[in-house]
């Protein structure tokens, strides 16, 4: 029998996209798969939708709860989970069909407890492949997946394009009532994990959205403050890598500071966080641009932010629409 894999789908509020999806992780042809379709309370079709595949595919569980967001479904599915691997889904994505056996025939051949593949980033009818490196094939030990996880061109924090041993997650869950919860749950999942196997053959359908939680207007400083937890892991632990975890830290940053740009926040203390992330993007812009590989636009971005923030302001607006047109 071939190792079972829990399938843990988080559901809510995505009714014209969730057939798609579990469509998607039925017709795997890796079929040993228990899929846990969690209802977080959404108030729309999606309980009858999820209640209709389960009537129809015995490896689906349906499990209703209340609302409490994605981090508390994932953590309820995973407190049920009876899979050797764990992987998650967005209700909103998809999955291509041999998704899962890539993953785990990579895991098996590395001997490996994490392993991780490429995405397709979707915007409207239109399919893109994201700033990433092709034709890639890494086997790392957690330092090194540390420095490639906080350089531009492989993988990311995302939970979506992993395949995890389930003892990754001994008394590890999501952080609930988050918006960036991937971050810190990732870099303990890459500290605790012995060999991690990259493929970055895009396997993942990653649905960009102008209602999701990515492309939304709140501001949650979690990311940051899991990346400056991080950072002090890989200087304790692995302190030749460090500069990479700055670079992580520092991309972390300009994260929010491109949001504050997008919402037009206007607040002095986001002021004040703007001026210190510029501040922060002096200090380390040297060492970044000579030891991190980065593309000729996250060069830009650091030049601009760092001496001439007034003019990336109106840049990085134009380019932010540009780089999502399609998005509804």
């Amino acid at each position: 029998m071939e190792p079972l894999i829990s399938v843990i789908v988080p559901v809510y509020k995505t009714e014209q996209y969730l057939d798609q999806c579990i469509e998607s992780i039925v017709m795997q042809t890796y079929r040993n798969l228990e899929i846990l379709l969690v209802d977080d309370g959404s108030p729309d079709r999606c309980p009858e939708i999820c209640d209709s595949w389960a009537e129809r595919d015995p490896r689906i569980r349906v499990i209703h709860k209340v609302n409490a967001g994605a981090s508390s479904a994932r953590n309820t599915a995973l407190d049920l989970a009876k899979g050797d691997y764990i992987a998650f889904v967005d209700c909103d994505d998809w999955i291509h069909c041999d998704t899962y056996e890539l993953l785990i025939n990579n895991l098996k051949k590395e001997h490996a407890d994490l392993s991780v593949c490429s995405e397709f980033q979707v915007f409207g009818k239109s399919i893109r492949r994201p700033e990433k490196k092709e034709n890639v094939y890494l086997v790392m030990n957690s330092e090194e997946a540390f420095q490639r996880i906080n350089s531009i061109g492989y993988f990311g924090v995302g939970v979506w394009d992993k395949l995890y041993a389930k003892q990754l997650f001994d008394h590890l869950r999501f952080p609930e009532g988050r918006i960036c919860e991937d971050y810190m749950l990732t870099y303990t999942v890459l500290d605790r994990a012995h060999t991690i196997v990259y493929d970055s053959t895009p396997k993942y359908y990653y649905r960009q959205r102008a209602g999701s939680l990515t492309h939304g207007k709140e501001i949650d400083l979690w990311s940051i403050q899991s990346a400056e937890k991080m950072l002090t892991l890989v200087r304790k632990k692995y302190p030749s890598s460090e500069i990479y975890a700055v670079s992580g830290y520092v991309f972390a940053r300009l994260g929010v500071h491109d949001l504050l740009l997008r919402t037009g926040a206007r607040e002095p203390k986001w002021k004040a966080f703007q001026k210190e992330t510029s501040k922060i993007v002096r200090t380390y812009y040297s060492e970044l641009t000579s030891v991190i590989e980065l593309p000729f636009s996250r060069r830009l971005q650091l030049l601009l932010v760092g001496w001439f923030s007034l003019i990336y302001a109106p840049i990085f607006k134009l380019f932010y629409r540009w780089k999502h047109r399609g998005i509804h």
